[in-house]
């Protein structure tokens, strides 16, 4: 019996030690994944932490650039000072944060496209710097196409790409986190009741760990809260169903609400089936797995406001529960891009109604502005002559009348010109301005051209300049006139002197003229003048010059005459054609004074001089006649 219960004490005993053996083995085990699930829970907290951290850097680094994008334009737009601090302070320690969240970020995953921010962020900074640089020196204009430039566009919106994809991913890792925190949680429980039914300290130990866990996870969730509420930014979160789950205070602000009382409702009941009817294909997409970004507008107590909008979706065991909704009130850089293409439009609206060519031309000669002139001048449509080289546009032989200019302009010099063209057959005279431009490189990357019609003005010059040098009676040149054609005669005697040949005055009057008008009237005597300045052009050459210097007072101008007689001839027949003529039926007669000169040395004051002295005697030997003089001795002739 001893035995026996010897042997049942050891077999008892036996299944104790087993039993201990067991269950310190399954505390063991409990302890271990406990350990390993603390330790991972740690590693996914100071994860989670860390994208805080980031997520608060990003939104910080967004609103700095869009702040200083705002302000930049704001600014340069609308000249106000008030736009210029913000976006100094914008820009101050940029780069330092830049920094901060590449360091902050260890996942290989994320490098590439962190770097590309960091380079694009550089980008922006130059182009900002620049813009101030541009702006600071006086060159608004530069500044202004240097911001509102593509390529400025481009970084910009590869930069909030950037930034949103980053972000969305963090948040979803954020998301994944959480969790798995919770499941872990929730397997942690059933470890933690295995344990109080072997050990109750270790189930004490554990609960205090789990508490110590949810305290911890209690105070980040309030920090998550705290960083949401304090973003710039509308977020919310909703479930498969379209009801909101969470909404930070700048949601309870933008919809004047407080955003408690908005959980549990549904898109339809916050923004009506219409707005839904708009957001409906974004809403398919991300419930189908997809992230997605829209720009958006939305009518909240009647004003309209624009949203730049981001939905991304949650995952739950490889579906999707629900998405995350990420607003941008971008409402201000709408109204100020609104403002800027009406400003546009008008600028457009004056060039195009402007009576003058303006156009751009490229460094490759290529056409890439005109205004609506171009119609009317070319019978060209100046949209579809942009791109175009303008020998294609305005041919080869107009391009090359103006390609000397062209050089110039393309080489950083300001060309001011005239030139005249023919255009849909009609001659232009053309003012023409090239102005080059210059980029902050010092490399000439195209010119502004602008060219005004001065074809009327012209036309008026040349018939002012006719009538300061004509007789508006007669149509003779005028005093004026024969001063500057005996000066040249003259010049051109000097030359013709050493071949033998003469020139001649011949200084003309009307005899008894005054008589003429006392008896007929002003009237008759105007059509005597008129008849014998006829008369005179046709007696003459066509070489010769011939004028009215005063009243009833002529001169002639003979040239090239190879004797003193040739000249007495012409005298003669002027006599002859006069006294033949009968203006009016008035009988007229002429006298005529002639001085000739061999040499071509003598004043042309003087030869006039002499001349009228020749006039004298022809009218002292009895009128109807003519009289020679040779200069310097007399040889008088009738």
């Amino acid at each position: 019996m001893r035995s026996s219960a010897e042997t049942t004490h050891r077999t008892s005993l036996g299944r104790g030690v087993g039993l201990l053996m067991v269950a310190l083995l399954a505390m063991a085990v409990i302890v271990a994944l406990l350990a390993w699930r603390a330790r991972t829970t740690l590693d996914d907290l100071r994860r989670a932490d860390r994208i805080n951290t980031m997520l608060s850097a990003m939104v910080l680094l967004t609103e700095d650039l869009l702040n200083a994008e705002t302000g930049q334009r704001g600014y340069l737009l609308t000249q106000r000072a008030s736009y210029l601090q913000p976006y100094r302070d914008a820009l101050r320690g940029l780069d330092r944060r830049v920094e901060e969240v590449l360091a902050s970020d260890d996942d290989p995953a994320h490098a590439a496209r962190l770097a590309r921010i960091h380079e694009l962020v550089q980008l922006k900074m130059t182009e900002m710097n620049q813009t101030i640089r541009l702006h600071d020196s006086g060159r608004h204009e530069e500044a202004l196409e240097l911001v509102l430039g593509d390529q400025g566009l481009h970084h910009m919106d590869e930069l909030r790409d950037l930034l949103g994809e980053l972000t969305s991913s963090l948040r979803a890792e954020r998301a994944a986190i959480s969790e798995r925190l919770a499941r872990e949680a929730g397997h942690t429980e059933l470890l933690l009741l295995a344990g109080l039914a072997m050990l109750a300290l270790f189930t004490v130990m554990a609960t205090s760990q789990v508490l110590l866990r949810s305290r911890d996870l209690l105070r980040t969730e309030k920090r998550l809260r705290g960083i949401a509420d304090n973003v710039p930014a509308l977020i919310s979160h909703f479930d498969g169903k379209g009801q909101l789950r969470f909404a930070n205070a700048e949601v309870g602000r933008v919809l004047h609400t407080d955003p408690a009382s908005l959980l549990g409702k549904t898109l339809e009941e916050m923004r009506g089936v219409e707005g839904v009817q708009q957001l409906r294909p974004y809403i398919e997409r991300v419930l189908n797995g997809e992230s997605v970004a829209f720009d958006a507008e939305q009518v909240i107590e009647g004003e309209t406001l624009h949203f730049h909008q981001s939905f991304v979706p949650e995952f739950s065991g490889g579906r999707v529960e629900g998405f995350y909704a990420c607003s941008m009130d971008i409402t201000e850089r709408k109204r100020a891009e609104a403002a800027v293409a009406a400003s546009e439009r008008r600028m457009k609206a004056i060039t195009d109604n402007l009576p003058v060519f303006i156009t751009y031309i490229d460094a490759e000669r290529k056409l890439r502005y005109t205004n609506e002139t171009m119609r009317s001048w070319f019978g060209l449509d100046p949209q579809a002559s942009l791109g175009l080289h303008i020998d294609e546009v305005f041919g080869v032989e107009s391009t090359s009348q103006r390609s000397a200019q062209l050089a110039l302009a393309l080489g950083g010099e300001r060309v001011e010109f005239e030139v005249t063209s023919t255009m849909l057959g009609k001659q232009r005279h053309l003012r023409s301005i090239y102005v080059p431009d210059v980029g902050p490189d010092g490399r000439v990357a195209g010119i502004f051209t602008l060219s005004i019609d001065i074809t009327v003005m012209k036309q008026a010059e040349a018939q002012l300049a006719r009538l300061a040098s004509s007789d508006a009676l007669t149509g003779l040149p005028n005093r004026r006139e024969f001063d500057q054609a005996l000066a040249g005669a003259l010049a051109r005697q000097r030359r013709q002197a050493r071949d033998g040949r003469l020139l001649a005055v011949l200084f003309l009057d009307i005899d008894h003229f005054k008589a003429i008008n006392d008896t007929h009237g002003h009237g008759v005597g105007d059509t005597v003048l008129r008849d014998f300045a006829t008369v005179l052009r046709r007696v003459v050459r066509g070489s010769d010059h011939v004028a009215r210097i005063a009243g009833d007072e002529f001169v002639a101008v003979l040239e090239g005459l190879n004797r003193p007689e040739e000249a007495e001839q012409v005298a003669a027949k002027i006599v002859d054609a006069v006294r033949a003529a009968q203006p009016a039926g008035v009988p007229i007669t002429a006298s005529i004074g002639i001085a000739s000169v061999a040499d071509g040395e003598v004043p042309a004051a003087s030869l006039i001089e002499l001349a009228d002295r020749a006039l004298y005697q022809a009218k002292h030997q009895g009128r109807d006649g003519w009289a020679a003089v040779r200069w310097p001795g007399q040889d008088q002739r009738r």
